[in-house]
C-alpha cells in the first residue's frame, strides 16, 4: 500500500552528512596518527597551524545534495525515522494486536522519491541558511561540533510504500503521526522535529 505525506519542519532542520566525506575522514585520521608518532613536537604545532581550515572542516556536518547542489533530506533518514517510531510505539508482548519490531522493520518497503527528498520554503530550498556552532559533551569529553541549517517552516513531501499484509493501515497511521517526534537528520535530540499537514 502506498500513502503519500506532506509535512513541515516545526524546529530548525540541520545536515548530518561530514563535509570532507567519509574517505577523506579516514584519510586524514591515518595521516594524524602517523604524525603524532613520527614529527617533533615542534613541526607537529606547525602542521597544526597550517590545518586550520582542515579542521573546520572536519567539525561541519552539510545536507546530502542533488545534482543540482540544492540540500536534500535522504530517503533513508526517513524509512529509519519511520522503523524507529514503530520500533518505540508498538509492544506486542503487551498487546497482541501490535506489529512485532521485526514486522515493522521489514514492512516498510521503500521512500520515495529515491534517492532523497527535497525541500521547499515556499520554492525549493536551493541553499542551507547558514552554519550554527555547538559545544558537544559525550561523557567527560567536550568539542565543538558545526552544523548546516534550513529554518522550521521549511516544507517537504514523500511517499512510503508498505505491505499492508504484515502492517495493518491503522498502525501505518500512528507512525506517520508520531514519527516527527523523533525527527531526522543530525542533532535529533532537538532539530528536525516535524509535523504532518
Amino acid at each position: 500500500m502506498e500513502r503519500i505525506v506532506k509535512a513541515k519542519f516545526i524546529t530548525d532542520f540541520y545536515g548530518s552528512a561530514p563535509a570532507l566525506g567519509a574517505q577523506e575522514v579516514m584519510k586524514r585520521y591515518v595521516e594524524d596518527k602517523i604524525d603524532k608518532a613520527f614529527l617533533s613536537f615542534i613541526d607537529g604545532i606547525k602542521k597544526k597551524g597550517d590545518t586550520i581550515t582542515d579542521k573546520a572542516a572536519e567539525i561541519l556536518s552539510v545536507f546530502h545534495r542533488d545534482d543540482n547542489g540544492y540540500p536534500v533530506m535522504g530517503n533513508w533518514m526517513l524509512k529509519k525515522c519511520l522503523v524507529t517510531t514503530g520500533e518505540n510505539s508498538f509492544n506486542a508482548l503487551k498487546d497482541k494486536s501490535h506489529p512485532k519490531k521485526q514486522i515493522v522493520k521489514n514492512s516498510i518497503i521503500y521512500v520515495e522519491p529515491m534517492p532523497h527528498v527535497n525541500v521547499y520554503n515556499g520554492s525549493i530550498v536551493k541553499q542551507p541558511s547558514g552554519v550554527r556552532t555547538y559545544t558537544v559533551t559525550v561523557g567527560n569529553r567536550s568539542f565543538f561540533k558545526a552544523y548546516e541549517w534550513i529554518p522550521k517552516g521549511t516544507t517537504f513531501e514523500f511517499k512510503v510504500t508498505y505491505d499492508e499484509t504484515m502492517l495493518h493501515e491503522e498502525h501505518m497511521e500512528l507512525m506517520l503521526q508520531r514519527c516527527g517526534r523523533f525527527g531526522v537528520g543530525a542533532f535529533r535530540e532537538r532539530f528536525g522535529k516535524f509535523e504532518l499537514l
